[in-house]
């Protein structure tokens, strides 16, 4: 039977102490081990070790710390290497923590990139010296409101290679027990009662199942079926399929072989390229399917229809830069897909506003944020497909559309007049 190691070996590096985290190595007292925090690999105290071809011994402590830098390396460039939602650090900021870990001087840094200035290099001593502050402070108050809150509303931790991010993921311990409760009445393996259609209670019946694959081992399609079957016999393949879009499993392109997902291939606009339609905003019609992931006919078929049911919301948002407080104001026709658009032009370096693309580029994304201002209000609730207002029989849906743009365009204009986003107000 499957082990559930995903969940735990994914939380080592959440969970870990600051100390902890520089080290690369954990001490569990309730099992009388050290662990690895990148790979998971534990070592027993009062164990003595040899080194391999070495006539040499070491404690579990000091081999767990040899076995990191030997199978690892530095642990500087583990945690450089952990994607951006992770760190808050942009590209940049990497390459210059790396060159002043180095002890490069500022001049030197200057003299090798053959770009900047060295008051530039010490202007992002000083930001990194800051963020430094910042995070101490607020790891202070956490603890300190942690330490009057239940235990039962901390939240459950995000798994790493998530394709997309959002308010879904907002999950309490208390919330997420509940849910693998309700769904799993027979025990938590199973079988699922339903299939939970609200996406917070879908991830979480996901990231339960997805406990029950092993990190680094490579599972047969057939073996991966028979194990779902077990949870979802009713349709274990479109299970197998959300395991994959939210990104718990990855697979070869022939779907031979299924495994652990370690690492973030790309965000949330990464895409098949089977699906097709597209609404006037750009978004693909359909949920995010990874490159890679063909579905069949009829998966592509079911995802548009589940795309075109939902509710559509048109209107104003704002990108905002929470650094200096300069703002982007524009209209949509689909304002739920419209940010991850966005972010991935902007992630790709191919934004139409080249000022907000710039500080993107220079302060990171992790340091802007997205709100809606207002929406475009109608009589009836629209759907993707625009049958609600259009009926069955239109023969100029197009022209609907324009209509409700051109209304989302008045309303920017209105917002551009109240906010006045210009000059070192924003990036108009």
């Amino acid at each position: 039977m499957f082990g559930g190691a995903y969940v735990e070996t994914q939380d080592l590096l959440w969970t870990a102490a600051p100390e902890e985290l520089k080290k690369g190595v954990s001490f569990e007292p309730e099992k009388g081990q050290y662990r690895c925090l990148v790979c998971g690999e534990s070592f027993m105290k009062g164990e003595i070790f040899k080194l391999p071809e070495l006539e040499r011994f070491l404690d579990a402590e000091a081999y767990a710390s040899w076995h990191l830098a030997q199978v690892h390396g530095s642990m500087l460039e583990v945690l450089l290497k952990l994607d951006k939602r992770a760190t808050g650090l942009t590209d940049l900021q990497k390459d210059l923590i790396r060159q002043f870990a180095s002890g490069m001087s500022d001049a030197e840094i200057v003299r090798q990139s053959g770009s900047g200035s060295a008051s530039t290099i010490r202007h992002h001593r000083f930001t990194l010296k800051e963020k430094v502050k910042q995070a101490k402070m607020l790891i202070a108050i956490v603890e300190l409101m942690e330490q009057g809150g239940s235990p039962d509303l901390s939240f459950v931790e995000v798994h790493q290679t998530a394709t997309q991010v959002d308010d879904r993921y907002d999950m309490t311990q208390k919330e997420y027990a509940e849910w693998i409760k309700r769904y799993f009445p027979e025990g938590p393996e199973g079988p699922l009662s339903e299939f939970p259609r609200k996406e917070k209670r879908k991830i979480a019946v996901l990231r339960h199942i997805a406990s029950f694959f092993k990190d680094g081992v490579r599972y047969p399609e057939k073996e991966v079926n028979d194990l779902l079957k077990v949870f979802y016999k009713k349709d274990y393949v479109s299970l197998r399929r959300y395991l994959i879009e939210y990104g718990y499993l990855d697979r070869e392109e022939d779907c031979s072989f299924y495994w652990v997902r370690q690492e973030n291939k790309g965000g949330p606009a990464m895409q098949s390229k089977d699906v097709k339609k597209r609404t006037d905003d750009g978004e693909i019609a359909g949920k995010p399917i990874p490159a890679g992931v063909k579905p069949s006919k009829e998966e592509r078929k079911q995802l548009t229809a589940q795309y075109q049911e939902r509710k559509r919301e048109m209107g104003v948002y704002q990108i905002k830069n929470n650094v200096n407080g300069r703002v982007f104001i524009e209209s949509s026709t689909n304002l739920s897909g419209v940010w991850n658009k966005e972010r991935f032009t902007l992630d790709h370096g191919s934004h139409k506003n080249k000022e907000l693309q710039r500080e993107w580029n220079e302060f990171g994304g992790g340091q802007f944020s997205y709100l809606i201002l207002e929406t475009v209000k109608t009589k009836d609730d629209i759907r993707y497909d625009y049958r609600d207002v259009t009926g069955e029989e239109v023969i100029d849906p197009a022209n609907v559309v324009r209509q409700y743009k051109k209304e989302a365009d008045r309303l920017k204009k209105q917002w551009l007049d109240k906010l006045q986003p210009y000059g070192e107000q924003g990036y108009h």
